[in-house]
């Protein structure tokens, strides 16, 4: 054990460059997660590729009398190199590979590209009415779910409104085709009769072969299917032959997909595979097939993987006379955990098999039952209550209580519900055409009450946890609408019978690809690799979904019964007799509060329920994601990973945006994500536990009511304003609403603190006891990774990281004992020492941390006054553990160390730039201290606020003396990330109030905004002088940002050039364009001149990201409580530009550390580290810290060694390479001047199918657009009199070409790329240094305005904005900038900035880089 740990310390400094010696991993496939998205997890046969198909004959002769017989010997997996124990091998220990921690090169010239099914321009239909709108996507979705309950009549007239729609030969229409015809299947299935067959045939030749559908490999297994099951004899043998027959003719890849579909039982496939004796030798018996599927070790992962019990694959049932085995499962389900789930005593296997097998049994109760058993509890809780005769009283009564009485008053509503939408849906008429049971019918249908009711009840009371004063987004009666659906809909496609057949699928298709391949007579051998086509990727809608109109329905449905079920009673005491008066109160209620312009519905709580939520135990109140007692399921597909019954997905897409999901799933699929994906199995699989000491003392603090460290006292001493006097005038009066409304934020904002806090510790209490946990992690669009479990993790409060210690303990060591030090240190606050000074502190308050750990309540509580309490408080009982032993370094630790970046965006800018100046201020360059930019800006601003005090600037005098570190901290941090002027303005308002909190306003001083916005702009002021290079680089992002956003597609200037010549307006060739409307003609125009293009890109690891910023359109829903208007968004919405172009180089910067956290985490796992990261701040055992730190200087080191902006400019190119942009070129330059007389020469009305040209001045029409791309038309021709045509033709576009000047176009960024000094002695002639003085009236005007809120700053100025709108010797030139003209330019950018000399490679000496 001591060579292997001190093997796995000794880490080279080339760690990334040099393979390790965990190069030969063993065959099991669950051993290395990734390998399960490269091969099969059926045993070790080389699963057939796409490539290497046969090439088969078109027809089938008949069958031959002598065959040849694969034994089942030649067809079993070969024997693996470690024999088969069960659970262990699911969970054991994973060599991984090493290819995985090493960045891999990618060719930026071929960017993925997806075109998303929501983008497209589909023709509304008219609605069909009975709740289908005319959306096409919409009709599928509700074809789908009337197919699932079997309306088949229904869905026979939605199949012909699609037909209207869509061309034959549009995919959609085989694939809506093929779904009614497998559900005729299906039902026939289930009563057969002897014309069954017939009307199957009947329906394929009239409604796909009559209509030119076309036919693919499912609609031959379906066919295949229904003749196996439903025909006999000689006419079965004839019929299968036909349609395989058919099948062939389709081609080799339709043939191998339907021999190779899992649809098939394993008779049905036995039988479709004997008739084909010119392919294939015989095949196995039916046996034989269920032994190679279900009897394997991957089957067994499989099961597991799909939240199914190992005894569905494992154990074959004992039929049974009576209900006696199931009888005993519903009665052991029925109690606590712990007794419904019997330990595997007679498991064989060894004790850690038995608890590993115990562990997963629980995890998917807890899972699986979640709603459920807190049913159950809050009915035990109402009969405890009741039996002691409380009954209705609401101070007596627990919460949980009273949920179950609104929960057995809410079950008969929807179950009359229920019935009233199927006997609706069942017999449409004149009279029930606009009840709401026609929009969600399909659906509710397929819900149980008792769910329904659960659902309901949990999700307002999880919204009540989060209020936050009065008005909290969660209760807005939209958002739990939406949110109430979208739990019904995450529920309907997780039940336990999808994931059988889901299980059932992957193995069948797993198998039968080898056993085809191995039956095979003939072999092409073709081993090519599959290339990736360069045209756009169709990403297909999701049509499980249920449409959003009818999700909304539903959720509002349920709050409405929730109004009218949840009752309370209440006591009060009459101020007059002091009887005690008893009252029946609405728990909720609706009410309509005016919210920023727009009267918004609120859902209300009574005041009686939040102070229950606050003051209350609250387990099982809510159901949530909690976290796992084993190790989450490795990531395989978008949502196929974390939970094992629980959908979650990979990517947390924002707003119910599409696009990020469009490219998410189809880079998994090519492979694209796979480090990402291990990564995130990596930060999943570490094992934790509550840390038992620190939560005991955390919940005798809560107990006691009293508020310590950060735990919100049970009563905040708030007082209210009071009112002032009737009297009073405007100004008294606004005054005193401005402090009411604060007190009832904080209020609120106590409130919420208070109840999640609740909800933390109930979490830690109840599996305190748990040896292992594990967090299975997700990422954003971004790609930054997050535990998935919403309530107790790690990337929570100090509250949160205090209560959750690793489940593994490695002994100290020398070195991990002075790691220990520093890190109290950090904890402490003492973080800006050198490491031996760090280690020193922990020595020289040795005694009050002792203290802290013996008695942390009773003593001098030296812990509390840390940065981080809880923390430094765990930290102190594993010193005080450590040095209790006679050799302290002998101690095991299970403490997370961390390691902290310093300003992490900074870094990832300063070496991008290569600024070497920057690289110093935040420890990328070696130094003997760390070097702490904070304090370095905040010395900066203190000299300048120095200088204009003495200069009687009045904001300079009333703040001297108290700028700090704290003061400018979150501003400086969040610069780099995008943080807008009034953002910073608002971050340094809060830090003043606490310095002020007693501030009256003077003659100069109206308000302390004034003073935050002084102290804003001098942040910035300074931050320009330190980081020049960062700067550069957030320019020329901006600038590819704003080209990107005012440009067109290829797809568009092909639509514009159509209508300008005259075409009618097209949509996609699978729609059918003579069916549109004027209306819709109109609709298609507009969507044409639309700018659509967001800003996309690939990180490191090959993630694309999607930004999904868009101009979302409005739907208003009519819903019984109220009519509800949501944002309805789809990847073909207007982008967002001002939102695209503030937030792309923070998420830019965003994707660059997830990238290197998520690269250092493969690289700890393949060297043995317990690895945990919160963003930019890395945890692991103290002893393997240097290991550690040599790990992310490494990641960081190979990431920027390659010049990532250059391969951006690269992909940015190749991606929008055909788009054309809108430019703004100035009006006075030469070029400007042509462009404008070119326009009155060729100036032209609008009409109905062109804009015009010169109709308003400096606007470039898209007429001008369709002009240039005539003229490239005719430059491409092979005629030469037309190349000469097009040469001669003159456009605004070829006029800029033949100038080509970039000094003409008026972009500020522009002008500001190369003007940045990133190396400079004379730092005072920086740019950034004329900021302010051009600011002085502004300044003034605030400081003595009435309201300083309102004031010139745009919302959306940034520092750039403010570096470049403010240059005093610029005003003039800006005015002539004003004065602009348009022209359409191909798509291109701008070259990247030029780095700087510093080399990356010097922060491997940097001892501060981490720290």
């Amino acid at each position: 054990m001591m060579l292997a740990r001190a093997a796995t310390r000794k880490v080279r400094r080339g760690a990334f460059r040099s393979p390790t010696q965990l190069s030969d991993p063993l065959t099991l496939p669950w051993l290395c997660p990734a390998q399960l998205r490269h091969t099969s997890s059926v045993g070790p046969i080389t699963a057939a590729t796409q490539d290497s198909r046969r090439q088969r004959r078109r027809s089938l002769s008949t069958r031959h009398r002598t065959r040849s017989l694969a034994t089942s010997a030649e067809l079993h997996p070969r024997p693996h190199a470690t024999p088969f124990d069960g659970f262990m091998q699911a969970w054991g220990p994973r060599v991984p590979s090493p290819d995985l921690a090493r960045l891999k090169s990618w060719d930026t010239s071929s960017p993925l590209l997806v075109n998303d099914q929501y983008a497209h321009n589909a023709p509304m239909a008219r609605s069909i009415g009975q709740g289908i709108s005319g959306d096409p996507i919409e009709m599928h979705q509700n074809l789908y779910a009337c197919l699932r309950v079997g309306r088949t009549d229904r869905a026979a007239l939605i199949l012909r409104r699609l037909s209207m729609i869509y061309s034959p030969s549009a995919p959609e229409m085989s694939d809506a085709h093929n779904i009614f015809l497998q559900t005729l299947f299906e039902l026939a299935q289930e009563d057969p009769r002897a014309d069954s067959m017939e009307s199957i045939e009947s329906w394929y030749n009239k409604n796909m072969v009559a209509k030119l559908i076309e036919p693919n490999a499912q609609t031959f297994v379906t066919l295949l299917r229904a003749a196996v099951t439903l025909l006999e004899g000689d006419k079965q043998e004839k019929v299968i032959r036909e349609y395989l027959d058919m099948a062939n003719e389709c081609g080799p890849d339709v043939i191998e997909q339907v021999n190779t579909s899992p649809d098939f039982t394993d008779e049905e496939w036995n039988t479709v595979i004997r008739l084909q004796p010119d392919s294939f030798d015989e095949p196995p018996a039916v046996e034989t097939l269920h032994e190679l599927q279900f009897n394997t070790p991957g089957a067994f992962k499989s099961a597991m993987e799909q939240g199914l019990p190992p005894q569905a694959t494992l154990i074959k049932p004992v039929e049974q006379k009576g209900l006696g085995l199931s009888t005993l499962k519903q009665a052991l389900a029925v109690f606590d955990e712990s007794e419904s789930i019997p330990y595997p005593h007679d498991m064989q296997g060894t004790q850690a098999e038995k608890d590993r097998a115990y562990a997963y049994a629980r995890q998917l109760r807890m899972e699986k039952d979640g709603m459920q058993a807190a049913v159950e509890r809050w009915r035990k809780e109402d009969e405890k209550l009741t039996e002691m005769g409380i009954h209705g009283v609401l101070r007596t009564k627990s919460l949980q209580a009273l949920m179950y009485n609104w929960y057995t008053a809410l079950v008969p509503m929807f179950k009359k519900q229920i019935e009233h939408a199927k006997e609706t849906v069942s017999n449409p008429t004149k009279e029930n055409s606009g009840d709401d049971a026609h929009t969600y019918g399909t659906w509710l249908e397929r819900c149980t009450p008792e769910r329904l009711a659960a659902n309901a009840i949990t999700r307002v009371i999880n919204a009540c946890v989060q209020v936050k004063g009065n008005e909290s987004d969660n209760l807005k009666l939209a958002a739990l609408s939406m949110s109430i659906g979208n739990d019904v809909m995450e529920h309907l496609n997780m039940d336990a019978q999808v994931r059988h057949e889901k299980f059932l699928k992957t193995q069948r298709r797993h198998a039968r690809k080898q056993l085809v391949e191995k039956l095979a007579k003939t072999h092409t051998g073709s081993t090519e690799k599959i290339e990736r086509p360069t045209k756009p990727v169709e990403a297909p809608f999701v049509r499980t979904e249920i449409p959003l109109t009818a999700r909304i329905k539903i959720g509002a449905l349920a709050l409405e019964y929730v109004l009218q079920a949840a009752r309370i009673t209440v006591t009060a005491e009459d101020p007059k007799t002091g009887k005690q008066l008893t009252s029946t109160q609405a728990a909720f209620h609706h009410q309509m509060v005016l919210h920023q312009g727009k009267k918004v519905g609120w859902i209300v709580p009574h005041h009686e329920i939040l102070a229950k939520l606050r003051n209350e135990p609250v387990h099982n109140i809510v159901s949530v994601r909690l976290p796992m007692v084993v190790p989450p399921k490795p990531w395989s597909s978008f949502d196929n990973g974390g939970y094992y019954t629980l959908q979650s997905k990979v990517v947390r897409q924002k707003s119910g945006d599409t696009s990020q999901r469009a490219y998410a799933s189809t880079a998994i699929d090519n492979n694209d994500m796979n480090q990402v994906l291990a990564g995130l199995d990596v930060l999943g699989k570490v094992p934790w536990q509550i840390n038992k000491p620190v939560f005991d003392v955390m919940a005798e603090v809560w107990n006691s009511g009293e508020g310590l460290a950060g735990l919100v006292p049970e009563h905040v001493p708030l007082e209210r304003p009071a009112e002032p006097p009737a009297d009073a005038n405007y100004q008294e009066r606004a005054a005193w609403g401005k402090k009411l409304k604060e007190y009832e934020n904080t209020k609120g904002g106590f409130h919420s603190q208070r109840c999640f806090q609740n909800f933390q510790l109930e979490v830690a209490s109840a599996m305190a006891n748990e040896k292992e946990l594990y967090f299975p992690h997700s990422v954003d669009f971004r790609g930054r990774a997050y535990p998935i479990p919403p309530i107790l993790n790690h990337i929570g409060s100090d509250v949160a990281r205090g209560l959750l210690r690793f489940a593994n303990g490695k002994e100290l060591g020398s070195v991990g004992l002075q790691w220990l030090k520093v890190h109290l240190a950090n904890l402490a606050g003492f973080d800006k020492a050198s490491l031996r000074e760090r280690e020193q502190f922990a020595m020289d308050n040795m005694n009050d941390i002792v203290d802290s750990a013996t008695n942390p309540l009773g003593g001098r509580r030296w812990w509390t006054k840390a940065e981080d309490p809880w923390q430094c408080l765990a930290c102190c009982m594993e010193l005080k553990s450590a040095f209790d032993l006679p050799d302290p370094t002998r101690h095991v630790s299970r403490l997370p160390v961390h390691q902290d970046g310093t300003c992490n965006g900074l870094q990832h800018y300063a070496a991008l730039g290569g600024d070497e100046a920057g690289a110093r201020q935040v420890n990328l360059e070696p130094s003997d201290r760390p070097q702490d930019i904070y304090t370095g800006v905040a010395d900066l601003v203190k000299e300048m606020v120095e200088v204009e005090a003495e200069q009687g600037n009045a904001a300079a005098k009333f703040v001297r003396g108290h700028i700090s570190r704290k003061v400018v901290k979150r501003t400086v941090m969040t610069n780099v990330y995008g943080v807008t002027f009034m953002g910073a303005k608002a971050q340094v308002h809060d830090e003043l109030k606490h310095i002020f909190p007693n501030f009256k306003e003077t003659k100069e001083l109206r308000s302390l905004q004034a003073v935050a916005m002084y102290v804003a702009y001098k942040i910035f002021e300074a931050l320009g002088k330190i980081f020049n290079g960062a700067q550069e680089i957030q320019y020329w992002l901006g600038e590819c940002g704003d080209r990107i956003t005012t440009s067109i597609t290829a797809e568009q200037i092909k639509q514009i050039q159509s209508r300008f010549e005259g075409k009618t307006p097209r949509t996609e060739a699978k729609y059918k364009s003579d069916k549109i409307s004027k209306s819709g003609a109109k609709q298609l125009v507009k969507a044409i001149e639309n700018f659509k293009t967001g800003i996309i890109w690939t990180t490191p690891l090959k993630m694309p990201i999607v930004q999904p910023y868009r101009k979302d359109s409005q739907q208003k829903i009519k819903t019984p409580l109220q009519d509800i208007t949501i944002q309805k968004r789809a990847a073909g919405d207007i982008v967002d530009k001002r939102k695209q172009l503030q937030a792309f180089p923070p998420n830019f910067i965003h994707s660059l550390d997830a990238s290197h956290m998520l690269l250092s985490a493969l690289k700890c796992n393949e060297m043995g580290l317990d690895f945990a990261a919160v963003h930019d701040s890395f945890w692991t055992h103290a002893c393997d810290i240097p290991n550690l730190n040599t790990i992310l200087r490494d990641a960081f080191v190979r990431m920027h060694s390659e010049d990532i902006t250059s391969r951006l400019a690269a992909e940015f190119g190749a991606r929008y390479a055909e788009n054309m942009y809108r430019a703004n070129v100035h009006a006075t330059t030469e070029v400007g001047k042509r462009i404008s007389k070119w326009r009155v020469a060729n100036k032209s009305s609008k009409t109905t199918a062109t804009d015009g040209i010169g109709t308003k001045h400096g606007i470039a029409s898209f007429d001008e657009v369709a002009l240039e791309a005539q003229r490239q038309e005719l430059l491409k021709s092979e005629d030469p009199e037309l190349r000469a045509k097009g040469e001669a033709m003159e456009t605004p576009t070829s006029i800029w070409l033949e100038y080509k000047d970039a000094t003409s176009l008026a972009s500020f960024r522009l002008s500001l790329l190369g003007d940045t000094e990133t190396k400079t002695k004379n730092v005072e002639h920086s740019k950034f240094d004329e900021i302010m003085e051009n600011s002085k009236a502004l300044e003034e005007a605030i400081m003595k305005s009435e309201d300083p809120e309102s004031g010139p700053v745009p919302e959306t100025a940034t520092a750039e904005q403010l570096s470049a709108d403010r240059k005093p010797k610029r005003v003039a030139k800006w005015l002539g900038e004003m004065s602009t003209v348009q022209v359409w330019l191909p798509l291109t950018f701008p070259p990247v900035p030029k780095k700087g000399d510093w080399d990356v490679a010097r922060l491997r000496e940097s001892k501060y880089f981490f720290s």
